[in-house]
């Protein structure tokens, strides 16, 4: 079983931050920033790695040091919630897109950026804290299972037919609406209801009716969100 570690660093967060400024990402997110943190981001667009660690640095480190406290008790409940579940959450991955979860290791990146993005290649997620200490673990097992499952999406289907005939964006579009699941195969974690991103809720909706309706599997649902996407060029 793949072992689930948190940490926190200074330049993996930084590059989260040039990351949202400079790489291709679903915008949504910036409407739920400080607006300390949006004239921040702006602030990276444009520039290279080298040039904007020499204005994150100072500033996260900081921010780290003002906030030391939170962030390493952070750490340590984030460690603890997603072990405690992992069990869980990977047999109810693994039965839901009929694949093994095939990581040694998942590293968690507390992330002081309100943008929670993943590698899918070496099992790498990042996540914010919350606020309210008590919606902590339902949010971080959230985050996880809603990332993983795009891992899985990435793993096992991108590149291969039907979704590898679709264009980037809209291998994008239909990943992110997949994330309806959640509500239906995890809602026994009691989490966060994945809503997600405005632009996808009909491509959801969609996807939902189809599933829910029929016995249909997660491949079934794949070729028929592909299938759907590019018969009405989406």
């Amino acid at each position: 079983m793949p072992e689930i570690t948190s940490t926190y660093d200074v330049k993996v967060d930084w590059r989260n931050r040039w990351q949202a400024a400079n790489q291709f990402t679903n915008w949504n997110w910036v409407m739920f920033m400080p607006k300390e943190d949006q004239e921040m981001v702006a602030k990276l667009k444009g520039l290279t790695w080298e040039e904007a660690e020499k204005i994150m640095t100072p500033y996260l480190e900081k921010k780290y040091q003002d906030n030391k406290e939170t962030m390493d008790d952070a750490v340590i409940k984030m460690n603890e919630y997603l072990n405690e579940q992992k069990e869980e959450l990977f047999k109810a991955m693994e039965k839901l897109t009929r694949h093994s979860i095939e990581y040694k290791m998942f590293t968690i990146y507390l992330t002081t950026l309100n943008r929670c993005p993943y590698n899918w290649h070496d099992g790498t997620i990042w996540m914010v804290d919350s606020k309210s200490p008590e919606y902590r673990s339902k949010m971080w097992r959230w985050i996880f299972a809603h990332e993983l499952l795009h891992m899985q999406t990435h793993k096992y289907y991108e590149n291969a037919e039907p979704m590898s005939k679709l264009s980037p964006m809209q291998f994008n579009d239909l990943k992110e609406s997949l994330t309806f699941l959640l509500n239906h195969e995890f809602e026994w974690i009691d989490m966060r209801e994945d809503k997600w991103y405005p632009q996808h809720q009909e491509l959801r909706r969609v996807l939902e009716e189809y599933r829910v309706n029929s016995d249909k599997n997660f491949d079934d649902l794949i070729a028929f969100g592909c299938d759907y996407m590019l018969k009405n060029d989406l």
